[in-house]
């Protein structure tokens, strides 16, 4: 008899009361509901504790839970969630989004294979009166460049239809499994703006740990992208560029291999990218310009990169 792996689907949320019961219900339209929804709320966060309530009143195809969470952050509730989940598949949902039909049995189907310890999907970014947002086209999708770069392209429009291995995975439509989420460590250094960065972090562990990462194209989410206060690179300003360096380097020195890592720091200390500059783009200003390089923000970029150098320096 096939053994089909119980599913607990984890959604943090904060501030979004009409989004989530729009997520939750998504789950409930699935041909193969998961057998747990895991909702992770902040503690002082009455109007989502109160939708969460309503749906808990519905009959539904499987056991909602709230768990809460007081601090603030995109990391937290993801940690609270992976701990508390039961199932022996454990996905990570964002809650302005809908799983698109047959999305649990697609991402539950990957992990008959022993090799594969996360599995990951694509985002159709979605207006509410539009549909679908245009997004380009892209051959490759989550992965680290040979300069270090992390490239995720998860928003945009695949170009392939098959399973394809990843370095990391999106973080509103990822999966693990339960032994391998258990072990993952959350780096909370990350934790500022909105924790750019820390799904690579987390893919580079599992690939770290002898497991494969899965991005499946077909297996997506339709995102309405619901209001939130965290800004972060959403707008770009000193702070928010200042601490996506910060991750970016962390992340670099704390997960790959030593070549790896010392070609991306000097590369980034020296180039940079286009919206977070390095110290040629500066000191080249009107050809980086044109170049497409934003130099108003290299100071920001730099002082995240050394931070962040410091920070691993310092703990090892």
């Amino acid at each position: 008899m096939t053994h089909h792996p119980t599913l607990s689907v984890v959604i943090p949320t904060y501030q979004r009361p009409v989004w989530i019961r729009r997520a939750v219900r998504s789950l409930i339209q699935q041909p193969r509901p998961p057998a747990e929804v895991v909702a992770v709320a902040r503690d002082t966060d009455i109007p989502t504790h109160e939708a969460i309530a309503e749906l808990q009143r519905e009959s539904l195809p499987f056991e909602l839970r709230r768990e809460l969470v007081s601090e603030p952050g995109f990391m937290p509730p993801v940690k609270v969630g992976l701990a508390a989940a039961t199932g022996e598949i454990i996905a990570v949902m964002d809650d302005d989004a809908e799983a698109q039909e047959g999305w649990t049995e697609r991402l539950v189907g990957h992990y008959a294979d022993a090799t594969i310890g996360a599995v990951g999907g694509r985002c159709i970014n979605v207006h509410a009166d539009d549909g679908p947002v245009d997004v380009p086209t892209t051959d490759r999708v989550g992965y680290v460049s040979p300069l270090g770069r992390f490239v995720g392209k998860m928003y945009c429009r695949p170009t392939f239809s098959q399973p394809v291995d990843v370095d990391f995975m999106l973080g509103g439509n990822m999966s693990f499994r339960r032994e391998v989420a258990h072990r993952i460590e959350f780096d909370m250094q990350l934790n500022r703006n909105v924790a750019q960065g820390y799904e690579v972090d987390i893919g580079l562990q599992v690939r770290g740990m002898g497991w494969r990462v899965i991005f499946d194209p077909l297996l997506a989410i339709r995102h309405y992208s619901a209001p939130r206060e965290t800004i972060g690179l959403r707008v770009s300003d000193f702070e928010s560029i200042k601490w996506y360096s910060y991750n970016h380097t962390r992340v670099a020195l704390r997960r790959l291999s030593f070549l790896r890592k010392s070609v991306s720091f000097v590369y980034q200390i020296a180039i940079g990218e286009r919206r977070a500059p390095g110290v040629l783009p500066f000191a080249l200003a009107p050809i980086a310009r044109r170049l497409g390089f934003d130099v108003a923000f290299a100071g920001a970029a730099l002082e995240g990169r050394v931070l962040a150098a410091r920070s691993v320096i310092g703990h090892n």
